[in-house]
C-alpha cells in the first residue's frame, strides 16, 4: 500500500495511508496547494493528485457493532468496545464533505478580530503601506 506525506510548514506528516489522507482533506487539513509525497516521490500539489478531493466527498460505509454501536470490521468479527462475537453488523452511510474556510478558522482558533485585519491587509494595493 502506497504511503503519504504531507508538507506543512517545516514539519511533514506521514506515512499516512489513503485513508488518513483523505481524512486531512475532509478536516480542511490537506488543500489544492498542500505539497504532498507518495512514497519517495518528489513534492507536488494535492491538486495534482487525480480524484483525491473528489473522493473525500464520497459516501462511506461505516461498520457498527449492533449492541452498543462502536465501529467494527467485517463479519465474523469481535466488537473492541463490548466484546460481542459479530456475525452481522449495523451498515451506516456517512455523507463526507470537505470543512469550510469558517469552520477550519474555528478549530485553528483564529479571532474573529484577526480574520477582519487579515481580510484588510489582502485588500491593501501593491506597494501601499
Amino acid at each position: 500500500m502506497a504511503q503519504w506525506f504531507v508538507q506543512q510548514k517545516e514539519d511533514v506528516v506521514g506515512p499516512l495511508t489513503p485513508a488518513d489522507l483523505l481524512a486531512l482533506v475532509r478536516r480542511g487539513a490537506v488543500t489544492q496547494d498542500t505539497k504532498l509525497r507518495k512514497d519517495d516521490s518528489s513534492w507536488f500539489p494535492a491538486s495534482d493528485v487525480g480524484g483525491l478531493f473528489e473522493a473525500a466527498v464520497r459516501p462511506t460505509v461505516v461498520l457498527r457493532c449492533p449492541r452498543c454501536t462502536a465501529v467494527v470490521g467485517e463479519p465474523p468479527c469481535m466488537c473492541p468496545q463490548c466484546g460481542s462475537e459479530l456475525h452481522q453488523v449495523r451498515r451506516q452511510m456517512v455523507e463526507n464533505r470537505i470543512a469550510s474556510p469558517a469552520e477550519i478558522a474555528k478549530l485553528t482558533g483564529v479571532s474573529a478580530s484577526m480574520k477582519n485585519w487579515l481580510s484588510k491587509v489582502k485588500r491593501k494595493p501593491p506597494g501601499a503601506n
